[in-house]
């Protein structure tokens, strides 16, 4: 049987949709150009579609489709196909109600993403297990209001006894060669626009640290000791299925949005700014 999988992105979306592509057996998957390596890394996955250069066409001649993006443009690219085409379930009201009246969040993605797919989601680890004993520091986020201060990333990397890695976009690149400067000669940068070099030091490290965003969910689906850093969002808001360290403060005001897009409309941005060295340092294992 010919199986599609269809996530556009974002890089944690795609991270976790590997919960399930390797029960589905061996399957091709669709997503945008900046996130084929990654997609390629999947369990399952032998095959990456690009929309951008096969746009619907890549949608042909396939038994099933699961489309675990559910949006306008992953429904044009499966319009008129034949076979069963199985859509993730968004919970876009549940999610808006969270943020306004803090009820139970929405079923976790993997959850959400297996019922789509009609199998049993992987526990996590499911990605290729790293086997190093670097640390690595994710500290920037597409959202800034999911940053945890970067002098306390520094903090965090001199405590570390090793080598610590500093992984990012090529958008953080100076941000982060400065920050790699504050830790110390044992400090490295990954900073690129795609994934390569960033699988290799992942799988060259033995713990992690950094906030809700994807390089974070990227580094504990693959076995490492990972302390996520939570403020605008919650560990209970369905991205966080990984079963490890979650560190955040509990205040009325979170979740405050649905993917930290908002601004902090309290002094002080405390969901953030609780959250102290020593308790990250704790749950990572160092002393502080």
């Amino acid at each position: 049987m010919r199986t599609l999988v269809i996530r556009f992105s974002s890089l944690g979306d795609i991270v976790l949709s590997g919960a399930v592509t390797q029960a589905l057996g061996d399957v091709e998957y669709l997503t945008l150009a900046r996130y084929a390596e990654l997609a390629a890394a999947l369990p399952g996955v032998s095959r990456v579609w690009e929309w951008e250069t096969s746009g619907r066409q890549a949608t042909r001649g396939f038994d099933r489709i699961i489309d675990l993006h559910n949006s306008p443009r992953s429904r044009w690219a499966t319009a008129l196909r034949p076979g069963p085409i199985r859509r993730v379930k968004r919970y876009d009201w549940e999610r808006r109600s969270r943020v306004l009246f803090k009820s139970p969040p929405a079923p976790p993605v993997i959850d959400r993403y297996a019922d789509a797919a009609g199998v049993q989601a992987a526990a996590s680890p499911w990605m290729p297990q790293a086997r190093g004993d670097a640390l690595l520091l994710v500290p920037f986020a597409a959202h800034p209001t999911k940053e945890w201060p970067v002098e306390r990333y520094a903090e965090v990397g001199r405590a570390w006894a090793g080598t610590v890695v500093l992984l990012g976009g090529p958008e953080d690149a100076a941000a982060l060669h400065n920050l790699a400067a504050a830790i110390g000669p044992l400090t490295e940068v990954v900073a690129e626009s795609g994934f390569v070099n960033t699988l290799t030091a992942v799988n060259r490290a033995g713990a992690a640290v950094g906030g809700d965003t994807g390089l974070t969910h990227l580094a504990a689906a693959s076995g490492i000791k990972t302390v996520g850093i939570f403020g605008p969002t919650t560990a209970q808001d369905g991205f966080w299925s990984h079963g490890v360290e979650a560190v955040e403060e509990a205040l009325p005001c979170r979740p405050c949005s649905r993917h930290g897009e908002q601004p902090c409309r309290v002094p002080g941005r405390p969901c953030m700014n609780q959250i102290s060295v020593s308790a990250v340092l704790e749950r990572l294992g160092c002393a502080s």
